[in-house]
């Protein structure tokens, strides 16, 4: 009789994250059946398979050339004057002026900051939008962490309202294209703009807020969320690499955070969590509204570590379905738009390479 079993192959891949050890995870072990509209109403993420795996072929060169940027900037080369050669100055030139760049030394995970006006190729001297920038940052202070993002806004960072200038919002997306073409992956996708159609019951929405992640090993994002004013969620694109996202709605997080301390107190609580830490987690999560302020304030060192750095945590996590894998041409859907209902996210690099993302917000009129 001949077997007809299909061949599954399994890969293990160890969670390591900024010299944290936490543990191990099956690329079959995740939940990937969902339905766009219910999860994004609930909050959850919306895993989306192979959303733009047609198109990676056609932006491949592009694709290395974002991958020799990310080595340069590795290599202690100045992003201003890799913006004076081809292939960025050909397409920068006749839309945007550079301004030179600026370096922050108030912030440690800066590398440097590209700034540019945007101009009417018809009339250079014609300014359209001020002060855009592209930021390049590294993503944490671990020192075996090489992944770095290149964030692109506008004005006085962390204080402008980036939702009162759409204008500028708009040139600032632009500018992203100019630098990394591969962004149309997202923004010219239509299957991509048919689920978002239907699950913000709207065809007027925007990419704005746009970020290019390069995560590495032993790096990658601990959990957070990314609400703001103007912005119904956020949409991520895997282009090279494989990523692991621990990807929960805050009322979720709070109810695992919740369980576990539940399970510590009947049974026992990690070595790794000293006794100032357990009771200052004991505190914090006495009422939900207590712990929702306390996640919020990205503040709390205690529940910091339990939730990122506490291998049993996120293990339980990965066992009660809010893991997801993404390898290149996945995606994945943050609705962002109420705190209860707002997806926390987490990311893990998988492997031994560091690969290419977008991660833009979605503005809903």
């Amino acid at each position: 009789m001949t077997d007809c079993t299909p061949n599954i192959v399994m890969t293990d891949f160890e969670l390591q994250r900024r010299g944290f050890s936490l543990g191990t995870i099956s690329t079959v072990s995740q939940v990937n059946a969902n339905d766009p509209l219910s999860n994004w109403t609930e909050g959850k993420p919306v895993y989306i398979e192979g959303l733009c795996i047609d198109q990676l072929s056609s932006f491949a060169q592009d694709i290395d050339a974002s991958d020799k940027l990310y080595a340069a900037i590795l290599n202690d080369e100045d992003c201003d004057q890799i913006f004076t050669q081809s292939p960025y100055i050909d397409r920068l030139e006749s839309n945007f002026e550079s301004l030179g760049s600026s370096f922050n030394e108030g912030d440690e995970q800066e590398i440097e900051t590209v700034i540019f006006d945007a101009i009417d190729s018809s009339a250079p001297d014609n300014v359209l939008a001020e002060d855009l920038w592209m930021k390049a940052s590294w993503l944490s202070f671990f020192d075996e962490d090489a992944s770095l993002r290149f964030r692109f806004s506008f004005g006085i960072d962390l204080v402008e309202d980036v939702a009162a200038d759409q204008n500028r919002q708009h040139h600032a997306a632009l500018l992203t294209e100019a630098i990394f073409p591969e962004s149309k992956i997202i923004t010219d996708n239509q299957k991509l703009h048919n689920i978002l159609g239907q699950t913000l019951n709207s065809q007027d929405f925007r990419f704005v807020e746009r970020i290019v992640y390069f995560n590495s090993p032993n790096g990658g994002a601990y959990l957070h969320h990314d609400r703001e004013r103007g912005h119904a969620g956020v949409v991520y694109a895997q282009l090279s690499g494989q990523t692991l996202w621990l990807a929960l709605p805050q009322q979720s997080l709070i109810n695992e955070i919740q369980l576990f301390i539940e399970y510590c107190q009947q049974n026992s609580w990690p070595d790794t969590i000293n006794a100032e830490f357990k009771n200052e987690i004991i505190i914090s999560a006495h009422t939900q509204e207590k712990l929702a302020q306390e996640l919020d304030s990205f503040a709390n060192s205690a529940l910091i570590q339990l939730i990122n750095e506490t291998p049993c945590f996120v293990q339980q996590l990965i066992r009660n379905g809010h893991s997801r894998h993404l390898k290149a041409g996945d995606a994945l859907l943050l609705p962002q738009e109420t705190p209860l209902k707002c997806c926390w996210h987490s990311v893990f690099c998988l492997g031994e390479e560091s690969g290419e993302a977008l991660s833009f917000a979605i503005r809903s009129a």
